[in-house]
């Protein structure tokens, strides 16, 4: 249902701004489950005496549910509201993340790390797709700021999480960590709302028109699957630095306390490039965005190994300069759904979308690590920059040229030109 679209009373209308706050809160709260995790790598591979790429098949595992657990979150979501299945999911996150410090094998590692994650795909599922609702003429912008809360919510926890990493050890830093996003997200899912609901009043069912897919129709079309494609391809080199930048430093020699200050900037570049190229988009275009975002991704990885080889401060920039350009993609795809594939079913549908990231995860984390160790940093980084060229090359000459998707049971096959999307 577009609220703009609906006529709804402007004194509603002024409180969307509300709600787009408690979804970037959402993401803020689940933003530590992902991009604290290089903070937590090495010293859990010391507990637990096991290999890195051991660890990581912990964060891999934890990616995938995330992405598995989407598309059914998004459909409970999309028929009952947000409030149930964010409650849940803040329990599952509470108790997941929090009692990772106390395992002691790593098979208890990957359960509890894979029960956060399945928590974190339904609250980043619903958080997007409760801003892209509220602002439909302004979807970029909205999902950036949205999506910029999962890039930038883990930085105020950062010096809290290196801090007693260093002083209580990394059963306290879960510990705490997870209690505070597990609660904050149960007391938003007491508020928050999609527009058309009302207080004390049981959600209503979406509103279909002939412009939305669901899940079973958008995956026949090969609009999504090139679309996924491209999403896949663009988050290789992300997803390798988001489970290994601090390894990866370590392997340079840098300082333990220097690369928390990179990890911290790592993540305000990946937060801030959000709200940027979402903004972007609104003005030129989803796919034009894409191709410039991804073309510049695709050369900084190229350049990443040699440049950050440089010095600590060449690692810093080179790092925050790859965020900046990765980053830009979670701003561009959550409204090329809602607007290729429609709103009512957009929970759901953005589930299929973000298993793109989950499948790539298999390479940041587990596989990125096997590859680094074996063959050397500069092959993963080379894998990466390949990727991104694909996501480029997708995005500036094959989508532009496919037209809008057409359901699979309509006769009529109208193609317009896909920057027409906006």
């Amino acid at each position: 249902m577009d609220y703009a679209q609906k006529g709804q009373s402007a004194g509603l209308l002024e409180n969307r701004w509300f709600y787009l706050i408690l979804a970037v809160l959402l993401m803020c709260m689940i933003s530590g489950v992902q991009y604290s995790w290089t903070l937590y790598a090495a010293p859990l591979q010391e507990k637990l005496g096991i290999s890195l790429t051991a660890v990581q098949i912990a964060f891999t595992l934890s990616q995938v549910i995330q992405a598995v657990s989407q598309p059914s979150g998004g459909f409970v979501v999309d028929k009952f509201g947000p409030k149930g299945a964010l409650i849940v999911s803040g329990i599952m996150i509470s108790v997941g993340w929090a009692f990772m410090g106390q395992v002691e094998t790593a098979p208890a590692l990957y359960a509890l790390y894979a029960l956060a994650g399945a928590g974190v795909g339904v609250v980043y599922g619903t958080a997007i797709n409760t801003a892209n609702r509220w602002f439909p003429e302004k979807r970029g912008m909205a999902s950036g700021f949205t999506a910029a809360g999962y890039g930038l919510g883990v930085v105020p926890f950062l010096p809290l999480i290196s801090g007693m990493l260093k002083t209580r050890g990394v059963g306290s830093a879960f510990a705490y960590t997870g209690l505070i996003e597990g609660l904050m997200i149960i007391a938003i899912a007491l508020i928050i709302k999609f527009p058309g609901e009302q207080k004390g009043v049981k959600h209503a069912p979406p509103v279909v028109t002939e412009k939305d897919f669901t899940s079973a129709q958008m995956l026949k079309t090969p609009q999504f699957w090139v679309l996924w494609f491209a999403f896949f391809s663009v988050n290789f080199g992300g997803m390798l630095l988001v489970a290994n930048s601090a390894p990866f430093g370590k392997s340079l020699g840098i300082a333990a306390g220097t690369l928390a200050i990179a990890v911290s900037i790592q993540n305000l570049f990946n937060g801030a490039s959000r709200p940027f190229w979402g903004a972007v988009s609104d003005k030129i275009g989803r796919y034009k965005t894409m191709s410039i975002v991804f073309g510049a991704n695709c050369i900084i990885l190229f350049s990443f190994p040699t440049v950050a080889a440089i010095s600590t401060p060449a690692f810093i920039v080179v790092l925050a300069l790859t965020f900046f350009t990765w980053g830009g993609s979670y701003a561009l795809f959550p409204p090329i759904n809602s607007e290729v594939f429609g709103t009512a079913f957009s929970t759901e549908n953005y589930g299929f979308f973000f298993g793109a990231k989950a499948i790539s995860s298999i390479f940041g984390g587990g596989l990125g690590a096997a590859i680094a160790t074996k063959f050397g940093w500069n092959t993963a980084f080379m894998i990466t920059s390949a990727t991104s060229f694909i996501a480029f090359a997708i995005a500036t000459f094959v989508i532009p040229r496919m037209g809008k998707p057409v359901k699979k049971d309509d006769r009529v096959s109208p193609v317009e030109p896909v920057d027409a999307i906006r």
